[in-house]
């Protein structure tokens, strides 16, 4: 039986590669010899296949491809980390831009009050407010964030718990943050109080500045400043119940607060009654009597003039 040429062609090419092989003992080299001699085309293919053996860019390409493959290599390609940074983008495009897309399309909803007017409110979170007198709450509340901003006034917050959305109030030179839990706001002649009835409250100043205050403490944030005051019970009256227990408050704060609930206009003729420290308990339904009782022990005179009280 005669070989077709592709078997010929195969055994040539094979016998061939096995005499170009270097590691051949000598006996099996001087075989090649004869074995090349005895036909030019065995002499051309073993010629042919030592050359290719032989050529620079073989073993360039086998080293290669058999060295292994360093661990920075990856990660110092240009193209990889242009592909880490889009998904990196994406990620985060992913994580941010619902909140931010929330935030734009959730308007703000401004609650305000006329002093001598208090008002209740349900917010969408399941919280309540009450603002007081003189009062001005806006608020925007998301499936991702509780914002709301205190702009002036006195309000008492009763907070509906969510660890996953704090709730946080914005205030003049700083801010209030929360899970759930109960306090009032209030701003004074000297920056804005903190009293603390349930829970645990986090009031931030300036330069992040905080301080962490629980049932029963008071503090004050005056120009972004946070100041730890003197304790307050909880269980006593309050101006949500018509009454308020100066501690030697200053006038001008006991003034303030009688104004918020009666609506009435109270001013100083003079200045220097602004300081008068007050002690005692004083209901916010009547404020000319409960004035005059003061100006008996303090020294100063009550005037009225339509819905307007001068204080000298």
């Amino acid at each position: 039986m005669i070989p077709e040429r592709a078997d010929t062609d195969d055994i040539l090419w094979n016998t061939a590669a096995r005499f170009a092989d270097e590691t051949l003992t000598e006996g099996e080299s001087n075989e090649g010899l004869h074995w090349r001699r005895a036909d030019p085309r065995h002499e051309a293919a073993y010629r042919r296949l030592l050359q290719i053996a032989q050529d620079r860019a073989l073993h360039d390409a086998l080293a290669t491809f058999e060295a292994p493959v360093s661990r920075r290599a990856l990660w110092q390609r240009p193209a990889v980390w242009g592909g880490l940074g889009v998904a990196m983008a994406a990620g985060l495009s992913l994580f941010l831009l619902p909140p931010v897309i929330a935030d734009w399309t959730t308007p703000v909803s401004v609650y305000s009050t006329r002093p001598g007017e208090v008002r209740e409110l349900t917010l969408a979170d399941g919280s309540h407010v009450t603002l007081n007198g003189g009062s001005r709450l806006e608020t925007r509340l998301t499936g991702y964030r509780r914002h709301v901003a205190l702009k002036s006034g006195e309000a008492y917050f009763d907070v509906a718990h969510d660890a996953a959305r704090p709730f946080f109030v914005a205030l003049s030179g700083g801010q209030v943050r929360v899970l759930g839990t109960e306090f009032n706001l209030s701003y004074l002649p000297q920056g804005v109080e903190l009293d603390v009835y349930e829970g645990k409250v986090r009031l931030t100043g300036d330069e992040r500045r905080y301080g962490d205050f629980t049932r029963g403490m008071r503090a004050s944030l005056d120009k972004g400043q946070v100041k730890p005051l003197s304790g307050f019970d909880p269980q006593g009256d309050d101006w949500r119940r018509g009454w308020i227990e100066p501690d030697h408050w200053p006038l001008e704060r006991v003034v303030q607060a009688l104004s918020r609930q009666s609506g009435l206009t109270i001013r100083f003729a003079d200045e220097t009654l602004k300081q008068k420290p007050i002690v005692g308990r004083i209901r916010l339904d009547a404020p000319e009597a409960q004035l005059e009782a003061l100006a008996l022990v303090h020294g100063f005179t009550v005037e009225k003039q339509g819905n307007v009280l001068t204080l000298r």
